[in-house]
């Protein structure tokens, strides 16, 4: 998921138009036009890069091309392909703050969410960055893979890798080709991945990276359906951390519980099982990790 939070830094928003005295001092079924029209002219005076929609907008088609814009409160819409909608990102949190939104058409998301600008560049060229990594990823792999198809490669006489006996040297300069192409691969995708900060999901990351270095290979941490950090354990995994946080309280100045950690936030099953933390649980529970790795 998008952290959506860093999107809209310092990007004026409707709730803080509202409160101005220029606005407040208006007939109150004034007040929130004149929020909108002031919250426009804000963004375009402080970003004048970054283009932006007003309601009167509405009747107008979309821009050509554009992908994704923030509205009135800050938050990230992205367009639906193929359609004329646009969908409603949720920022990282408990979804009972946020409510749902469905799809919108352009025309109707302007009417109700305007105004909306342009995410920074920086969003768009990371995520650009990222997408054309993994594509020159896939493809790099295609191609290894149809060279290492069972048989002579067609028209060459040449054996595969699945030839036994093929000669030593020319098998260890296949995989002495495969491990170059396969790493430069990699390092593209990893500095990529590095180079998108406005993409990273601080919470998600570095808990993932405390399980890594922890040691619990097989657990899996992502943003669950509402927003909330959610945490896949194998079975050994789940008993791995449990006993760390049996001994929380030598650690940690607080237990788990009282961020986030509720008592139906376990689900245990055959094989895994899945456990919800808030934002604040899920930093706790980093500081945990490395707590016991140090």
């Amino acid at each position: 998921m998008l952290n959506t939070t860093r999107l809209s830094d310092g990007l004026p928003t409707l709730e803080e138009a509202a409160k101005y005295r220029v606005v407040l001092e208006l007939p109150p079924n004034q007040r929130d036009a004149a929020a909108r029209v002031l919250v426009a002219r804000q963004r375009r005076e402080q970003a004048p890069g970054r283009r932006t929609w007003e309601a009167k907008d509405a009747l107008l088609p979309p821009p050509d091309g554009l992908i994704a814009v923030l509205d009135s409160k800050g938050d990230l819409w992205r367009s639906v392909p193929g359609t004329d909608e646009w969908r409603h990102v949720p920022r990282p949190g408990p979804a009972s703050n946020q409510g749902t939104t469905g799809p919108l058409p352009w025309r109707e998301f302007l009417q109700t969410h305007a105004p909306a600008s342009e995410p920074p560049d920086e969003w768009a060229q990371q995520r650009t960055d990222v997408m054309d990594s993994l594509r020159a990823a896939r493809g790099e792999l295609n191609r290894l893979l149809a060279d290492a198809a069972d048989g002579p490669r067609a028209g060459t006489g040449a054996p595969s890798v699945a030839e036994t006996d093929e000669d030593d040297d020319d098998l260890l300069g296949r995989a002495k080709r495969w491990a170059a192409h396969l790493t430069g691969a990699a390092d593209r995708l990893h500095a990529a991945v590095n180079a998108a900060e406005l993409l990273h999901d601080e919470v998600i990351t570095e808990l993932a990276r405390a399980f890594s270095d922890a040691r619990l290979s097989e657990s899996r941490v992502t943003r669950g359906p509402n927003g909330e950090v959610s945490i896949r354990l194998s079975p050994s995994d789940a008993d791995l951390l449990a006993g760390m946080m049996a001994v929380s309280a030598t650690l940690l100045p607080m237990n788990l519980q009282h961020v986030g950690l509720k008592p139906h936030g376990w689900f245990s099953g055959p094989r895994s099982t899945t456990m919800h933390l808030s934002d604040d649980g899920g930093r706790l529970l980093t500081k945990l990790l490395r707590g016991h790795r140090s």
